[in-house]
């Protein structure tokens, strides 16, 4: 944005504002007005009912046309229409970009031959994208590709995946991108099977590959398993609030006598229905701001509703991070459900709101690992393909100076749950004491050492143990600081919900050794950013390296590649602060703004460090 502009005589001369100049105060007043949404909950209004209109034929060009309120209701349209057609026009009508400046990419595409996209100028309000091909093609298929244009949707690395057939509109389940690349179950290749697993209610599966019965809120394995399955692009925390006195809470009920059965939620005490919807279908964006701003929802039970049916809406609530309690669970939902998180919903409310918000955060952390399809999907044919079952291998990249701190660091990384964890550890000019070497020798997990001249920088000295990495995501960690053992997995599944190129966590929970303190900041989470603590930085090796890799720059490593990440168009993701507590010490720091930065006005404090099992503290 020009900051001054002069004209007269000959050419125009603009001075532009530094950009960095411009993005802090951007971010400056994104700061503020999340502190004042957090500290004034919001009086939920009555839930308003919209019906979503059907495809409809252009008479002036013969397009398929679709529109939609949100983009979460336009995905719908992948499972209810399976015409086929070589122009689509998608209109959203109340369109959000997730960060200032973002747009989505088109997604692949056979036979494209031109496609225009219309966003608004203002981050907010009508987009529009036209499709032409040269022949005609599903429309859920065309779809899948514009959903790509029109939110974050980088799908999880993997080194190895299934290609997916699927008869008929794909099941709701099932993510745009996956919808995207699946074949026809009568497809046929030369040399190759056509698939590797076909998705429909009926028909065998194909020589050599597996069936899997699909419905709309799951599947069934060949040898009768059930298994609910979420799409957590549509369901998830993104936007959820800390709790706060005053936050509205409500009561679920599910209404029999309609086809598909609906279920609602009601504002307590005075009973004014805030949220509803339909069994089976997707959540979208207007239901899931709402459940972003609930305290606690209380089931009443699954009414006349189907066990599977119950556990799919059950699931789809926690994965959104609202507390949600249900005294007692029917066993066949609970079975469905299974133990972590059956436990965890017939779990007593608890009044303390930072309990409140752990049993949230535990909640959403349960429920995405065991129903969001990328791994519910791949665990129901695990039997046939084991290896698809194993989530994305990270390395977690640990560059020090002070070899006193690094085996309390590894330890740290040692107890994680995540289950497919490797450790590089670059000795940055330093050699290891005896007694160092034996505390690493020790752990559960095995560390790989890398040792680095003194004079190499730093930004450089990342790069090179980065080439040691053989996790299809890398995570940086520092020394200093301590991580909670489902640290990791926050990340890994932060990752996938949110679609983000790069995702981390906010140095929230600061421990001061000087005085010994722990202080909670007044930080947003669960949004797009372009801040993250530099030693919790998840993201693919491919991504990093196609940004450019690390910067050979001596400090402000971290927030060169957050700038690179932005700058070739990806996003950043902030998820919730638990499990990383961010260390200052007097051994010295690449970046001090001082101690009293972190004692501005925090939300709580404790003596000492703060002592909890989230943090691995305990």
């Amino acid at each position: 944005m020009p900051s001054d502009e002069q004209r007269g005589p000959g050419p125009v001369v603009v001075t532009a504002a530094p950009a960095r100049v411009v993005a802090g105060l951007r971010r400056r007043v994104r700061r503020w007005s999340r502190r004042l949404r957090d500290a004034t909950p919001r009086r939920l209004a009555p839930w308003q009912e919209t019906v979503a209109a059907g495809p409809a034929r252009s008479a002036a060009d013969g397009a398929v046309e679709l529109a939609a309120t949100t983009v979460g209701e336009l995905r719908r349209h992948l499972s209810t229409t399976g015409e086929s057609t070589d122009r689509l026009r998608v209109v959203v009508r109340e369109w959000e970009t997730p960060y200032p400046g973002w747009s989505g990419r088109l997604g692949a595409l056979p036979y494209l031959t031109g496609h225009q996209l219309t966003l608004p100028t203002q981050g907010r309000g009508r987009a529009e994208v036209s499709v032409v091909l040269a022949r005609p093609l599903p429309v859920p298929r065309i779809l899948a590709a514009v959903l790509a244009a029109l939110r974050p949707d980088a799908p999880l690395p993997t080194p190895a995946a299934a290609l997916l057939a699927v008869g008929g509109p794909p099941p709701p389940w099932l993510p745009a991108r996956d919808a995207a690349t699946a074949v026809r179950p009568d497809a046929s290749t030369d040399g190759v099977r056509p698939y590797d697993l076909r998705l429909d209610r009926a028909g065998p599966a194909g020589p050599g590959t597996v069936g899997v019965a699909a419905d709309p809120v799951g599947m069934t394995t060949a040898d009768g398993v059930a298994v609910v399955a979420v799409d957590a692009s549509a369901a998830n925390p993104r936007g959820r609030r800390r709790p706060a006195r005053g936050q509205p809470s409500g009561r679920l009920t599910v209404t029999a006598g309609a086809d598909p059965t609906s279920w609602r939620i009601d504002r307590t005490p005075d009973e004014v229905t805030v949220v509803a919807g339909r069994l089976g279908e997707p959540l979208d964006d207007r239901q899931t701001r709402v459940l972003a701003d609930l305290g606690a929802v209380t089931a009443d039970g699954p009414g006349t509703a189907a066990a599977h049916e119950y556990a799919g809406l059950l699931a789809q609530l926690a994965m959104t991070g609202v507390p949600v309690h249900a005294s007692a669970l029917p066993p066949r939902t609970a079975a469905l459900l299974g133990t972590e998180l059956t436990a965890l919903l017939t779990t007593a409310p608890v009044a303390d709101l930072f309990a409140r918000e752990i049993h949230g955060v535990r909640l959403r952390r349960a429920a995405l690992r065991r129903h969001a399809s990328a791994f519910a999907l791949p665990g129901a044919v695990a039997g046939a393909y084991p290896s698809l079952a194993r989530p994305p291998a990270v390395t977690a990249l640990l560059l020090t100076r002070r070899p006193d701190r690094i085996v309390r660091a590894v330890a740290d990384l040692a107890a994680q749950t995540y289950p497919e964890l490797e450790i590089v550890v670059g000795l940055h000019g330093v050699e290891l004491r005896p007694e160092v070497r034996a505390g690493l020798d020790s752990q559960s997990l095995p560390v790989h050492l890398v040792s680095l001249p003194a004079e190499t920088g730093f930004g450089a000295a990342l790069g090179e143990i980065t080439r040691y990495a053989r996790g299809s995501l890398v995570t940086k960690v520092d020394d200093d600081d301590r991580y909670g053992p489902e640290h990791v997995w926050d990340l890994v599944l932060a990752r996938h919900y949110s679609g983000a190129t790069l995702v981390g966590k906010g140095a929230e929970f600061v421990h001061l050794e000087a005085p010994d303190l722990t202080v909670r900041r007044q930080m947003a989470s669960e949004i797009f950013t372009d801040v993250v603590a530099g030693g919790t930085m998840l993201l693919g090796r491919g991504d990093l390296e196609a940004v450019g890799g690390w910067r050979p720059v001596p400090r402000s490593v971290d927030r060169a590649l957050l700038d690179r990440v932005l700058g070739a168009g990806g996003l950043v993701y902030r998820t919730h602060g638990f499990g990383f507590v961010y260390t200052r010490h007097a051994d010295g720091h690449t970046w001090d703004p001082g101690q009293d930065y972190f004692l501005r006005n925090p939300l709580r404090r404790w003596d000492g460090l703060l002592r909890h099992e989230e943090f691995g503290t305990r």
